[in-house]
């Protein structure tokens, strides 16, 4: 009795086998990956929300701009009226600033272009759209605000 006990204590203290250690240290390496996976996912996320934020804030302040605008301003003239019909163009446009950053300064990775359509959808108002675009690791992307002046 004293053997077998012996015995099993003895088995006990062998360790793990080859196998248990390369099973353990498969799953580990499937879990870094994942983890990976899902991190540069995470940061990619995160700059497509910061990236369309500052879009969005060019837009913004592009239409409190054209808003406090005296009605003659130059940058309320409708150059193009091709486009009255899509505002939304950005290769037949009235105005464009490219290569601007978040603040609207030169150096940047956005365009931000504004197309105008006097007398719409009334006489003596104009339709007014604002396309920021940009291209990044993910692709081509664009926000597009509207209003009426």
């Amino acid at each position: 009795m004293d053997r077998l006990r012996k015995l099993d204590q003895m088995k006990r203290q062998m360790g793990f086998t080859l196998i248990e250690v390369f099973f353990a240290i498969f799953i580990i390496v499937f879990v870094l990956f994942a983890l990976n996976k899902m991190t540069v996912l995470v940061m990619r996320s995160n700059s497509l929300n910061d990236n369309t934020s500052s879009a969005i804030d060019l837009a913004q302040d592009k239409i409190e701009e054209l808003k406090s605008a005296l009605p003659t301003s130059a940058i309320l003239l409708d150059l193009q009226t091709a486009n009255n019909n899509d505002l939304s163009s950005t290769t037949n446009f009235d105005f464009q600033e490219s290569n601007i950053d978040g603040l609207g300064r030169p150096g940047g990775i956005y365009t931000r272009t504004w197309n105008i359509a006097n007398n719409s959808p009334k006489p003596g108002m104009k339709s007014v759209a604002i396309i920021v675009t940009w291209m990044d690791q993910m692709g081509d992307h664009r926000v597009l605000l509207r209003t009426i002046l």
